[in-house]
């Protein structure tokens, strides 16, 4: 019986230790994911917070590149193999002979072009080459219309931007005429969209002022 009594303290001490070390062992284990988490979490924030400055930058640069691009009036604008030049707008209410005028429905704006083909094939020119752009709005070239102004008064057909064949080398001048409410025919933000072919891969905006 007195030597029960001697091993009871020891295998109580023993017994604590081991408890002691597994406490020790979890909080250093539990620690140890902490950090690992907290490290994790702060490369991720950094490669996201990279990322997004990046994106950024990108995106300022086009900005500038798209405002720098800018053309106007009475300069050549090349459009792939092509060479555009606006030369004048004007607001009418009609256009071809006075003999034979064609009315607007709401107000023309007559826009006089000078086109090249640089290229070395022949290209088929249309009015729908052009297209007329106020902010996010585009309006469509009125085909009969722009027939009709490019007339003189004896009714010869100078030039009528109607499916005519361009050749390599050769230029060709006449006007594209947009049918539009009022406003837009005065306005002063409006640009002309201008493109490579029939199918416009490639387009540039000229601005009417």
């Amino acid at each position: 019986m007195a030597k029960d009594k001697k091993k009871k303290p020891l295998l109580k001490r023993w017994w604590v230790w081991v408890i002691a070390i597994i406490v020790v062992i979890a909080i250093a284990s539990g620690g140890e994911s902490d950090d690992t988490t907290q490290s994790t979490d702060t490369k991720e924030s950094t490669k996201t917070e990279s990322a997004s400055a990046s994106k950024e930058t990108k995106t300022t640069d086009t900005d500038s590149a798209k405002e720098e691009k800018s053309f106007g009036m009475n300069e050549e604008v090349k459009v792939g193999k092509m060479t555009y030049k606006v030369t004048s707008k004007t607001p009418a209410d009609q256009v071809g002979p006075s003999a034979l005028p064609e009315k607007a429905s709401q107000k023309f704006l007559v826009v006089e072009v000078t086109v090249k083909n640089g290229g070395d094939k022949a290209v088929t020119v249309d009015s729908n080459f052009f297209k007329l752009k106020r902010e996010d709005k585009t309006y469509e070239a009125n085909a009969t219309a722009s027939m009709s102004a490019n007339q003189d008064e004896s009714g010869n057909i100078t030039n009528s931007f109607f499916l005519q064949q361009l050749n390599p080398d050769s230029e060709m001048s006449g006007k594209v005429v947009f049918d539009v409410a009022p406003e837009v025919a005065t306005a002063g933000d409006l640009q002309l969209q201008v493109q490579t072919g029939a199918f416009g891969t490639e387009t540039e905006l000229i601005n009417l002022k």
